[in-house]
């Protein structure tokens, strides 16, 4: 399978790099960059010297780009993915995106893709972190929200520009539902007052060169449960996106989650 990384110069981009060259079944097809950066036309072996086998030269033509690969793979910018993604429609390539970040405009545009195109939209595309997300919504089915208060802490490096993250959104986005609740109406991030019954409170840190680490408490008078997930190295991220990527190939249109991938929706 020729897989094509949008984005190649992004540290997710050449960690999936990586990751495609020790792996036997998976070939890197094509690798893009936005237009005018100084990596495009170039070689990639010329530009990431510790890839030094792969000779495939980068593209700012989004279009010659897909037409080279079987599957795209997108860890860039919100703008860039829609850059992407009406190209991969026009072509008939299914896209992995690992983006977050996505207001609600461009998260519509996603889905109508997806009726065209199979596509798999993942806030985390770690196993580990995909196992926090179920566990977190079987714990809160069980939980009345009433009398447990739902926070969730996440931690990462300085350069990191939306926030919360999109897993911690999305941790909440799936304990509110497993509470038969609004998650929009229960965020809390920052609290400005007290908090109320019910909400759901997110605390952020920004610093050091944290790749990634996220923390749910579940939290009632005289008790705590707390499930976290730490990151130490992108290779998860890249081994998980390219576990999605090699299970899009053969799907029908549709959008689809890690949930899926993993086996969790059935």
């Amino acid at each position: 399978m020729k897989i094509g990384i949008h984005g190649i110069n992004g540290k997710m981009g050449l960690a999936i790099a990586h990751e495609i060259m020790a792996h036997p079944d998976l070939e890197l097809g094509a690798a893009s960059v936005r237009n005018g950066h100084e990596w495009a036309g170039k070689r990639l072996c010329d530009v990431a010297p510790d890839l030094p086998d792969c000779t495939v030269r980068i593209t700012s033509n989004l279009d010659q780009f897909c037409a080279a690969v079987d599957v795209v793979v997108d860890f860039t910018r919100p703008d860039a993915t829609l850059a992407i993604l009406p190209v991969c429609q026009k072509l008939k390539k299914p896209l992995m995106i690992g983006t977050t970040g996505f207001n609600q405009d461009a998260t519509a545009w996603i889905h109508r893709a997806a009726q065209h195109i199979p596509l798999v939209l993942a806030a985390n595309t770690s196993l580990g972190v995909n196992i926090l997300f179920e566990v977190s919504r079987r714990v809160a089915e069980v939980l009345d929200f009433q009398h447990w208060d739902v926070d969730i802490l996440e931690a990462h490096h300085r350069n990191k520009v939306d926030a919360p993250s999109g897993t911690a959104l999305r941790l909440g986005e799936m304990i509110a539902a497993a509470q038969d609740s609004d998650f929009d109406e229960r965020k809390r991030y920052p609290y400005v007052n007290r908090r109320k019954t019910g909400d759901i409170g997110f605390s952020v840190v920004r610093a050091g060169d944290v790749i990634g680490e996220h923390t749910v408490f579940f939290t009632a008078d005289d008790e705590r449960l707390e499930f976290t997930h730490r990151a130490s190295n992108r290779r998860i991220f890249a081994r998980g996106a390219l576990t999605a990527a090699s299970w899009l190939g053969d799907r029908p249109a549709g959008l689809y989650s890690m949930a899926d991938v993993l086996g969790f929706t059935s």
